[in-house]
């Protein structure tokens, strides 16, 4: 029999469960504060580090929950040049000419469409000493508030000087922008959606698709806009194949419905496309849309004419798109918010649980549990030696995991040059000489991401392999709090911000232009012809060919043009793709001389903060240990009265964190959370 999973809980319901859990672990943090000046001296440490805990419990829940109620789905929006993608992002956000549909968004810069309470956009410019090429490792590296952007809020009709390519040399306009942030105040975005439109928004060329698929490592949804022109192009369809394992969602929209007739028959080839090249697609929702049906719908809505407007809005296709974005997408990110919230507050109430359940063992003079404290004092001693195995373990998977980085990286940048070479193969040579340098510094900007999403998972892997091989006595001791301080909420763990991350002190280099000449008669023919004007050229001609003797003659100076020009256009082509590769060599040479001490610096800083967070914890619960031990004599010695008394007012602390723990464990498990030990977690 199916078995049928109860209905979610309601956001409200999970948030208010939050506070409830923050208000109580503040309560408690404010009582043991209270009591620490009346118990003895040699007991006060305890109380103090009791109220601490639950101190830092709270925040962690507070923070959470702000993150749950704040948070908002991420849809990575990505398509071709002039399919009309940036057109449809206008159009579910109702400004119409919000992103500019006539040029490309730069390089290195995306533009972020989320919700606010009034129209505002900021871009967040680079400082003098962070390179514009550095930017997007640059910006949120822990302890590195320096190299940080800094926002500038901009009007909204001047998005386009920020985050745009200027069309004529394909350059970004400002070479100091990180990236772009919107608010607008609409009913799709307060739903809980942000929608991304990556760099390279004019195309997916090979550094722009590097980019897109990196971003998508951290989205919940990719949004594939095509238009009803023409089928799926083999680069869309690379481009899928490669982010079938980087979403968990993909939405399929197809434009200018109303300017293509057969757009019915474009879909269904689509469809059969990715069922062949990408099938882990090949069921994901389309939705037939027109822009332009949806302004005139908008149009009409503003005059008045609300028959047109719903006529036309229906025509526009965009309702069941904008339904399915609230109704599927939205609501289960919001849904893992939710449970990570749910999961941090249990992880918050499982310490002082524990903690309150082994205060009324004591109270109740256990005469067991003086041999198990000495004896988890002991493994703890244990851990705190040189030979502990959880030192070997975090050694040898830093080692590791320097290596996989190392090797991924030499993969990446391998995967550079090959893709690099083959448009180098294959472009014109203006083109190249315009879009080559912008797209290999989109290739270097995904090597950077990627790299910093794989060193992010590993170190998760890392972190949880060494937290397993403590588990057994810390979590003993007081379970939850192994290696809580990694994960405070401060932003300083090795979970928080971004982990590898460029720091350059140049930006990329330049592609040098070669404007020589060749030599030889040829080149002096190529140099004069050129310069000969029209009519004098028209005049030897016609004398050549009037005369029958020199007939001959004709026929060679016209092939003389012609292999002068075929040479002219090789040779052009040649110095174009002599200054690419050379170009692709200096830049691949500079990153592998960068990067792979980047990453030896940065995984051994992390790996030594942890091995710090772990010393602490073990040594902060030796000393508890010492302290509960010395609690328990105390109490092996207590009137009976004095313990009836202590006793009533640990039940009663404990039935009101079991009641909040199995309230947790109920929404966990409506949620489709697990029910396990839970700890901290993010979507």
């Amino acid at each position: 029999m199916t078995r049928i999973r109860p209905e979610a809980p309601s956001r409200t319901r999970v948030l208010d469960f939050a506070t409830r859990t923050a208000d109580l672990l503040e309560r408690a943090a404010r009582t043991a504060a209270a009591e620490a000046p009346t118990v003895p001296d040699d007991n006060r440490d305890t109380a103090t580090a009791t109220a601490t805990d639950a101190t830092g419990g709270a925040r962690r829940v507070r923070a959470e929950a702000a993150r749950a109620a704040g948070g908002a789905a991420s849809l990575v929006v990505v398509g071709e040049k002039k399919r009309g993608k940036s057109s449809t992002i206008n159009s579910l956000v109702g400004v119409w000419d919000l992103l500019p549909v006539d040029a490309d968004v730069a390089t290195g810069v995306h533009v972020v469409v989320r919700h606010g309470d009034r129209p505002r956009a900021e871009a967040f410019l680079l400082p003098a000493a962070a390179p514009a090429a550095t930017a997007t490792s640059a910006a949120s590296a822990p302890n590195a508030s320096d190299a940080a952007p800094r926002p500038e809020p901009i009007p909204l009709e001047r998005i386009a000087e920020y985050a745009a390519v200027d069309p004529a040399t394909g350059r970004p306009h400002r070479l100091d922008v990180h990236h772009v942030e919107v608010e607008l105040p609409v009913p799709l975005l307060a739903a809980g959606l942000e929608l991304i439109d990556t760099p390279g928004v004019g195309g997916l060329v090979s550094g722009h698709a590097q980019l897109a698929l990196a971003a998508l490592e951290n989205a919940d949804a990719l949004v594939f806009v095509v238009d009803g022109s023409s089928e799926l192009t083999r680069s869309e369809l690379d481009f899928l194949s490669r982010a079938t394992e980087r979403t968990a969602e993909t939405v399929f929209v197809l434009t200018k419905t109303d300017s293509h007739d057969a757009w019915p028959a474009v879909l269904e080839r689509n469809r059969e496309l990715l069922a062949r090249h990408a099938p882990r697609h090949a069921d994901a929702p389309w939705f037939p849309v027109s822009n332009r049906a949806r302004r005139d719908a908008a149009d009409a809505a503003d005059t008045g004419e609300l028959a047109d407007a719903a006529e036309l809005l229906e025509e526009s296709g965009f309702e069941p798109l904008d339904s399915l974005l609230r109704r599927r997408i939205a609501a289960r990110a919001a849904e893992l918010r939710l449970a990570n919230v749910v999961q941090v507050a249990l992880a918050a109430l499982t310490a002082p649980l524990a903690e309150q359940e082994q205060h009324l063992r004591s109270l109740q003079q256990d005469p067991t549990l003086a041999a198990e404290v000495e004896a988890t004092e002991e493994a703890l001693r244990q851990l705190q030696s040189e030979s502990a195995q959880w030192r070997r373990v975090l050694t040898s998977g830093a080692r590791d995991l320097k290596n996989t980085l190392q090797l991924g990286l030499r993969r990446s940048l391998n995967d550079v040059r090959q893709v690099a070479e083959a448009r180098i193969a294959t472009s014109e040579p203006a083109a190249l000489a315009q879009e080559f340098p912008a797209d290999l510094e989109a290739q270097v900007e995904a090597v950077w991401l990627q790299l910093d999403n794989a060193a992010r998972r590993g170190l998760a892997i890392l972190e949880e392999r060494v937290r397993r091989e403590c588990a057994s006595v810390l979590d003993a001791g007081r379970p939850g709090t192994a290696l809580a301080v990694v994960h405070d909420g401060d932003g300083d763990g090795a979970g928080e911000g971004t982990v590898i991350r460029a720091e350059r002190e140049a930006p990329l280099p330049e592609m040098v232009l070669s404007t020589h000449r060749d030599g030889g008669a040829l080149g002096v023919i190529e140099s004069v012809i050129p310069s000969i004007g029209t009519a004098a050229t028209f005049g030897t001609v016609v004398a050549l060919v009037t005369s029958s003797v020199l007939l001959p003659a004709v026929a060679s100076y016209a092939m003389l043009a012609v292999l002068t020009r075929r040479r002219r256009q090789r040779a052009e082509l040649g110095r174009v793709r002599g200054d690419a590769t050379r170009h692709l060599n200096r830049v691949l040479t500079d990153l592998n001389t960068e990067i792979p001490a980047q990453i030896t610096g940065h995984v051994d800083e992390l790996t030594d903060r942890l091995a710090v967070a772990l010393d602490q914890a073990i040594a902060d619960e030796r000393l508890r240990l010492e302290r509960r031990l010395a609690d328990h004599r105390r109490n092996l010695a207590a009137s009976a009265a004095d313990l009836a008394a202590a006793r009533d007012r640990a039940k009663r602390r404990i039935g009101s964190l079991t009641a909040l723990r199995d309230e947790g464990l109920a929404l966990a498990r409506s949620l489709g959370g697990t029910t396990g030990a839970p700890g901290p977690g993010r979507s």
